[in-house]
């Protein structure tokens, strides 16, 4: 392999070729003149060319310092990236969660952005698995979970809880009449192969005995129901937390002032392994808090 010049002297000759001056290179190399000099003059010998020559003005680049500057420039300009690259990757923090599929798509995605600006050194890999254990969690590093109580055994904090509302698409009004429920086709959730009693249990709270909450559709995902609803099929019940901009934009209308709390809620758990993963975690719960805080406002 043929011998290069001197790092320092090729560092020296490219701040020189950039500044137009040997004075200003010294300063920004933090170091005198002479020393910019003495490394400029051993490159020249190096090569054997002249790189520069004097005017009235201070220094002119010759042809071949020229086509070397040129050189550098794209040379140090790459290798500043790939330093830049690589400490930047040394720093980054891989993160795993894994959040409910509504979650995900309705209240975590909208508000990722504010996120990544507060936290651009955290990757977040996120999935939508069903998540039922602890043992099935462990492939994470957090989990949002849909659950009634707090999981056992683990770093368990409450979020939110849910907060329904009886909602339809504005197609199905009157003259801001609401539809007849009893003439409407309910939309259910389901929990593996058995629906969420959510219809059972807004009919006993708000005592209407007249409504049969045992025909409708049935979906998988509360997303699924959302989605339904938002297209006119029927009526359901949701949790406020993951309509809001439909609300506010008046895609979906709700019914009345009434509303039915819980029982599910969402948790946050902590299953990271590490210290490092760990802090980077507990800056996620916090970040999770203050937007369950914001938008409770």
């Amino acid at each position: 392999m043929k011998r290069l010049p001197p790092l320092n002297a090729l560092r020296a000759f490219h701040v020189v070729a950039q500044l137009g001056s040997l004075t200003k290179a010294g300063a920004a190399l933090h170091v005198t003149q002479g020393a910019v000099s003495r490394q400029v003059k051993l490159l020249e010998e190096s090569l054997g060319r002249p790189l520069f020559f004097r005017v009235h003005h201070g220094i002119q680049l010759t042809e071949t310092g020229r086509l070397l500057s040129q050189g550098l420039q794209s040379t140090f300009g790459g290798l500043e990236q790939l330093i830049e690259h690589i400490t930047q990757d040394q720093h980054r923090q891989h993160i795993s969660i894994n959040v409910p599929p509504t979650f995900a798509t309705r209240w975590l995605a909208p508000r990722l952005s504010k996120f990544c600006s507060s936290y651009p050194y955290v990757d977040l890999h996120i999935t939508t698995d069903w998540v039922h254990s602890l043992r099935e969690g462990q492939a994470h590093d957090c989990l949002v979970v849909f659950d009634t109580a707090p999981w056992p055994k683990v770093d368990c904090e409450h979020l939110m809880n849910e907060k329904h509302v009886m909602v339809s698409h504005p197609s199905l009004w009157r003259h801001d009449v609401p539809p007849t429920l009893s003439q409407q086709t309910l939309l259910h959730i389901l929990n593996g192969i058995d629906r969420l009693p959510l219809w059972e249990c807004w009919i006993e709270l708000h005592k209407l005995a007249h409504i049969d909450p045992k025909p409708g559709l049935n979906f998988s995902t509360l997303d699924q129901v959302i989605n339904a609803t938002l297209s006119g099929a029927g009526v359901a019940i949701v949790d406020e937390h993951m309509i809001r901009p439909e609300l506010g934009s008046g895609a979906l209308r709700q019914f009345n002032d009434l509303h039915m709390d819980g029982p599910h809620g969402y948790w946050f758990v902590d299953v990271a392994k590490d210290g490092e993963h760990k802090a980077v975690v507990r800056l996620i719960r916090d970040w999770l808090r203050q937007e369950v805080a914001c938008s409770s406002h």
